[in-house]
């Protein structure tokens, strides 16, 4: 569905990425692990078009989206929750999903999507005229994949999903990402919690300053010595 092939890319003067490439496969959860400034979140801005890359191709269902603006790629069926959230906090817990809905061909089944929304994240139809900035962390974390999920995406790019988040609460969210992936829709997750996202993911992809280092399932990375040294503190 989603192939980097190459891509480099900077902030500036600053080289952020180095030749990276990976890809998702229909159907599938993959993961990107790395620490803070390895250039995760880099490489899912560069794919949701918030990045322009300097070299390098990504390819969506085969088509070229680098050149195309943020907007352009989520209607073609790419969405990005970015790390933060960053809902509206004055609106509405339904206005923020509503905005999702961005596509012609979400706002179509708005109704039935924020039904599922709701049928995934139980709380947020009790609190769906309660203003986003007045919700838990982990509820507005919820609101904010929701919002994803409002406009219909194919792939769902989920960046530190449970940055911040008391362990439990990190314990469902990781429950209702495989729901949602068992319900159709491919996840490029990007993770601090090693030990959650490997368990998790179908494959794995390691960055380090930019580059790929190594890649993988899910299994042989959790059985890799050096990530269990590095990335689980074993």
């Amino acid at each position: 569905m989603l192939e980097m092939s190459s891509v480099s890319a900077c902030y500036g003067s600053i080289q952020a990425l180095w030749n990276v490439s990976f890809r998702v496969d229909e159907g599938e959860i993959v993961t990107l692990l790395g620490s803070n400034g390895a250039g995760k979140s880099t490489a899912v801005n560069v794919a949701q078009g918030l990045v322009r890359p300097m070299a390098g191709e990504v390819r969506f269902r085969g088509a070229v989206v680098q050149r195309l603006s943020p907007h352009q790629v989520v209607e073609r069926g790419l969405c990005l929750v970015p790390e933060a959230r960053h809902l509206f906090p004055r609106m509405s817990v339904l206005e923020n999903l509503e905005l999702g809905a961005y596509p012609r061909k979400a706002r179509v089944v708005r109704g039935e999507t924020i039904e599922w929304v709701f049928d995934l994240f139980p709380n947020l139809k009790k609190r769906k005229k309660q203003r986003a900035g007045t919700l838990s962390g982990g509820e507005q974390q919820m609101v904010a994949i929701g919002r994803g999920l409002m406009a219909k995406p194919s792939l769902l790019m989920l960046d530190e999903p449970s940055l911040g988040l008391a362990p439990l609460i990190v314990a469902e969210l990781f429950r209702t990402i495989s729901e949602i992936n068992h319900h159709g829709v491919s996840i490029l997750l990007v993770e601090q919690n090693a030990a959650r996202a490997l368990n998790l993911a179908n494959r794995a992809y390691v960055m380090e300053t930019g580059r790929i280092t190594r890649e993988g399932s899910g299994k042989e990375l959790m059985s890799d010595a050096s990530i269990r040294e590095v990335y689980l503190g074993m």
